[in-house]
């Protein structure tokens, strides 16, 4: 798994390459609908990104949680800059639940969990069962689950065709759980980041919701925003649209 300490900055930055804005945060908050007055745990915050988002559409309260001090610090230092009343926490989301005790954090459930390349980061079935069990105690009755996560039939196979939307993925071969994923985000001048994240198929991440409890598993394919066809032009977009690197998924607490 990467870590995120000493790469905030970066990593910051790289949220802002025109897909991220144009197709996963359209696509996100499309998927997400109304905020208004809603409960909303940000789970891989990171330095805050979405949370400002869901601060700024309506939520009622956002508690931003991440495992990287580093992201978290620069989260905090933004939200002391602008005060929205977003907390922050850092911490492995496997610790959160609704009631404390036995080494646990107790957080008051919500009505939206969001895991912005949360499940990506589990190199097992068990991991990643455990993540969905957090998810599951964290999330009121009749909540809602909405991620954005690596897509795990993206074959990795692009090589340089990427390199206009600022990233290149490598894929570990053979392609089995736990095999590793590695994204190098293409910054300004000749600086670059990579992230690594692991393998897991669709089929093994749904069953493994689905056995933490979690119900009306979706996975739902991203799109282009108007605006961002309008500002980049259609032709800009046929390779990501062909195979987009990520996927949305939905589910019900």
């Amino acid at each position: 798994m990467t870590d995120y300490d000493g790469h905030a900055g970066d990593y910051q930055a790289a949220k802002r390459q025109p897909w991220r804005t144009f197709m996963e945060q359209a696509s996100a908050l499309d998927l997400i609908g109304d905020l208004e007055g809603a409960s909303v745990i940000d789970l891989a915050c990171g330095e805050g990104y979405y949370s400002r988002l869901f601060k700024h559409l309506g939520a009622e309260s956002v508690l931003g949680v991440d495992l990287s001090d580093d992201m978290v610090t620069l989260a905090r230092r933004q939200e002391q800059h602008h005060p929205l009343g977003i907390e922050y926490l850092c911490a492995n989301v496997t610790a959160l639940a609704a009631v404390g005790g036995n080494g646990q954090i107790a957080v008051d459930p919500v009505d939206l969990v969001f895991a912005g390349y949360l499940f990506n980061h589990a190199a097992s079935r068990h991991e990643l069962l455990e993540q969905c069990q957090a998810v599951k105690r964290l999330l009121k009755p009749g909540g809602r689950l909405v991620a954005v996560n690596s897509d795990p039939s993206d074959p990795g196979d692009h090589g340089e065709a990427t390199r206009p939307y600022g990233y290149i993925k490598t894929v570990e071969r053979p392609q089995v759980e736990g095999s590793a994923v590695h994204y190098r985000f293409l910054l300004d001048g000749d600086e670059a980041m990579t992230i690594t994240n692991f393998f897991i198929s669709r089929e093994v991440m749904q069953a493994q919701m689905e056995t933490a409890g979690l119900s009306n598993v979706r996975w739902i394919a991203p799109r282009v925003s108007a605006a961002g066809v309008e500002q980049m032009g259609a032709n800009y977009w046929h390779v990501i649209e062909a195979q987009p690197p990520f996927c949305l998924i939905e589910a019900q607490g």
